[in-house]
């Protein structure tokens, strides 16, 4: 693209910008768009798969050059205000790659990253211009070990509320600070916190592997130079996003994710996505209906041993797509390339292990994301649930923000059959839409996972497997009930109804609206203030809405 710019008389200028750069005008010209950050244990040392990445565009006759982009990484900050921004984060680099970009330099672009968001935000930034892209990421971290098992991060946050209730003694702590996290990559004990890397394989704008293969590995430096190579084949094919991203492949994509447990962070994109591309229907009411459809597939086989890397050994991404296919339960006509469809690249795959990747027959359980609605939630929410009930009843205990709600577990608040209700984390109330998560880890921890639910209107980590129920939309600061609600409210909560209610006459109903005094946010300098001023609600995908 390059060439064809310069060519023109008027353009002299961008010719010697081209001579000082050192571009062979006569071949494509890729962009290594990295979001490097060397305090982040997701993006930091990204550099070393850049230069790998580069190698590949290189070996396929291809210019290369790399760009930066900010980028941050919410894993041990969880529970703290910082988090807040990790959402917002996806449209900042967004707009980031949209203004790095929208020059006609390069024939295509490599996205380098590996946090959720930011990767989301690249692939929004590419839509817009719709550009040739592909994509890497760091890979999951090292699972690290207690001597009896492996295990991710979360075990951290779990291990605090053992030490609190006395069933681990306070002496784990020494050990526990000897043994923090110090290795490169994603929560290798969580499928959300790599869910967009996993679904970036199944529309084919990421290599095989790219979502589960582990950091600093052999394996994960030649995906990196497999995906410079691929960047090159999308670029001279110009196979941009729009092209890959169709209803069909975003259904299937849908499908992948609630078969591998569904991310509602993921899910909150993909509509973002959706409504960037202008497909309509990836919505809530859509996702709701393929999750009654789609079960849970994905299983640790061995349950001393993180997910992630039993998901790689097991075949990955692509063993699962073809466990779906086979299933009927995605449709294998998508392109993933010009010509080539889905089930041609999953012709020959199966997966390694069926007790991690199982088959989609009668047996399979029922999947952990649902679509569920009521007065609770008028126009819908998301419910994560691993256990084994559809109903959970109990009475509210009710926390303006996960802090107060951390606090009052501390302080053995909680008991069993409670509701704990987390307000303020919306993306207006947050603002941010930060991610529940030490309460969830807490609550595992002091082994109230079953015995406990837990809605809010931010967003949910995937790992609990008790009832939690997130995005609740209206959210707080809004005329709704989820807003009123009290201590001692009774809350339903109901799979088989896909229903969140609580009983209240409409007489006491305007009492409380009367009686209640809106706040304004937890926290938020100006760039949080702004983007929730800006963002749709949560069912909407958080985009930026124009004010009128």
């Amino acid at each position: 693209m390059l060439r064809e710019f310069i060519e023109q008389l008027d353009k002299l200028p961008q010719k010697t910008l081209a001579n000082y750069v050192e571009i062979d005008l006569n071949k494509p010209l890729i962009g290594i768009i990295c979001a490097q950050n060397e305090l982040t244990a997701a993006n930091g040392d990204l550099d070393t798969l850049c230069q790998r990445v580069k190698e590949g565009v290189i070996a396929s006759q291809a210019n290369a050059k790399i760009a930066y982009v900010s980028s941050i990484d919410c894993t041990a900050m969880h529970g703290t205000p910082s988090t807040k921004y990790d959402l917002p984060s996806r449209d900042l680099t967004a707009n980031s790659v949209e203004l790095l970009c929208s020059h006609e330099f390069f024939d295509g672009v490599v996205f380098v990253a590996s946090e959720p968001n930011v990767v989301c935000g690249m692939l929004l930034g590419a839509i817009r211009l719709n550009m040739p892209c592909a994509f890497v990421c760091q890979g999951t971290m090292a699972p690290f070990s207690d001597g009896k098992r492996q295990f991710g991060f979360v075990n951290f946050y779990e291990n605090i509320a053992r030490i609190k209730t006395g069933r681990t003694s306070y002496e784990t702590i020494k050990y526990l600070e000897c043994n923090l996290p110090i290795t490169l990559g994603t929560d290798c004990e969580r499928y959300g916190a790599n869910s967009f890397n996993c679904l970036l394989e199944a529309i084919g704008l990421a290599v095989r592997g790219n979502g589960t293969a582990p950091a600093a590995s052999p394996e994960r430096k030649r995906i990196a130079y497999e995906t410079g190579k691929l960047a090159v084949k999308l670029a001279n094919a110009k196979w941009s996003p729009r092209r890959a991203l169709t209803q069909t492949s975003m259904n299937n994509i849908v499908a992948l994710d609630i078969a591998c447990g569904g991310s509602s962070t993921t899910m909150l994109n993909l509509i973002a996505i959706a409504r960037e591309v202008g497909i309509r229907n990836t919505n809530f009411k859509t996702i709701g209906d393929i999750a009654k459809s789609t079960p849970l597939l994905l299983a640790a086989a061995d349950a001393n041993r993180p997910i992630m890397p039993q998901f790689h050994q097991a075949g990955g991404v692509y063993a699962m797509l073809k466990q779906l296919l086979d299933a009927e339960l995605i449709d294998g006509k998508a392109n993933i390339f010009d010509g080539v469809t889905l089930s041609e690249t999953l012709s020959d795959v199966t997966a390694a292990d069926p007790a991690v990747i199982r088959s989609a027959d009668k047996k399979a359980a029922p999947s952990k994301l649902r679509i569920i609605y009521g007065n609770v939630a008028e126009n819908g929410a998301f419910v994560h649930c691993g256990g084994k009930g559809n109903v959970f009843v109990g009475p509210a205990k009710v926390y303006q923000n996960e802090e107060m709600a951390i606090d009052a577990l501390l302080h053995r608040e909680i008991k069993a059959g409670d509701v704990m209700i987390i307000r303020g984390e919306g993306p207006h109330s947050g603002p941010g839409m930060r991610e529940i998560y030490v309460s969830l880890a807490l609550l595992k921890g002091y082994d109230l996972e079953q015995k406990v639910a837990v809605v809010t209107d931010g967003r949910i980590a995937d790992f609990y497997n008790g009832f939690v129920v997130g995005h609740v939309t209206p959210e707080t600061g809004e005329q709704n009930l989820f807003s009123v609600l009290q201590d001692g409210d009774e809350i339903e909560i109901s799979l088989a109804k896909g229903k969140i209610s609580m009983d209240i006459k409409a007489k006491d109903l305007n009492m409380r609206y009367r009686q209640h005094e809106a706040t304004s946010g937890n926290y938020g300098n100006f760039f949080l203030k702004n983007w929730s001023k800006t963002c749709s609600t949560a069912i909407e995908g958080c985009v930026y809405k124009p004010q009128k």
